[in-house]
């Protein structure tokens, strides 16, 4: 097989002016790296596609800094440059090193309170096939030690799956499938809980299931948004005191 390669690559870093912050204040520092590689073999030629956007958390909490900058730089790593450097080399080498490959990486601070933090994460990975592989979900943190806040801040697990189902159905299949049946992979009468944590958006908690886990690509990633309220009598001490319903 022959390969040619040309790299093709540009750079663009935009930081946030240093001002000073409060300790539990979150401000973010976006970095972006758009890279592509032209690619030719004996059926097909054409660019790959590597991008990345992060919002660099920007806080004097050290704790709650370092928790998300290990969550979105896998392995835990400050160093974000080189992080995003061996990514992009790794997925050149490996996932797209064809013609018309590519991925797009999006880390997005969403929104925060006195108690909490929350950053989305979105994408998609394309190697070849009938369609790309996408992503969707967020994560939360404590303001108070930096740790990442999902299902222990519940304390009743099963009835939460009876309302994460009733909230599907009603949120999402309901709305837009009116033969949603077939659309489950073996519908039972509960949902597993997603294997993504949940996350808390302004008066909600968010549940969102990947691609391929309850229903068919064509069903995308459901979620539902469910009300602190609803949610408020199967809280544990630390869910109400992140949600401020104590």
């Amino acid at each position: 097989m022959k390969k040619i390669i040309i790299p093709i690559a540009f750079l663009l870093l935009v930081a946030v002016g240093c001002r000073h912050t409060p300790d539990n204040e979150v401000e973010a520092k976006t970095y972006t790296l758009v890279d592509s590689m032209y690619f030719e073999n004996e059926f097909d030629a054409g660019y790959s596609y590597y991008t990345i956007n992060l919002d660099l958390p920007v806080t004097n909490n050290d704790s709650l800094r370092m928790s998300i900058l290990h969550w979105m730089l896998s392995p835990e790593t400050e160093d974000y440059k080189a992080f995003v450097q061996e990514d992009r080399d790794s997925f050149f080498a490996e996932d797209g090193n064809e013609p018309h490959s590519a991925i797009e990486e999006n880390y997005t601070l969403s929104e925060q309170t006195d108690h909490y933090v929350t950053y989305t994460t979105e994408g998609y990975l394309y190697t070849g096939g009938a369609h790309p592989m996408p992503w969707y979900y967020g994560t939360t943190f404590s303001k108070i030690d930096g740790s990442i806040v999902g299902y222990d801040m519940f304390d009743d697990t099963i009835r939460l799956k009876h309302i994460v189902t009733e909230n599907i159905h009603k949120q999402y299949f309901d709305k837009y499938n009116t033969e949603e049946e077939e659309y489950f992979f073996e519908p039972e009468e509960t949902f597993a809980l997603p294997e993504n944590e949940p996350w808390v958006e302004t008066d909600s908690v968010v549940f969102c299931y990947g691609a391929y886990e309850i229903a068919p690509y064509a069903a995308g990633m459901p979620l539902c948004k469910i009300s602190k309220e609803e949610l408020q009598p199967y809280l544990s001490q630390k869910g109400k005191k992140l949600l401020g319903v104590e």
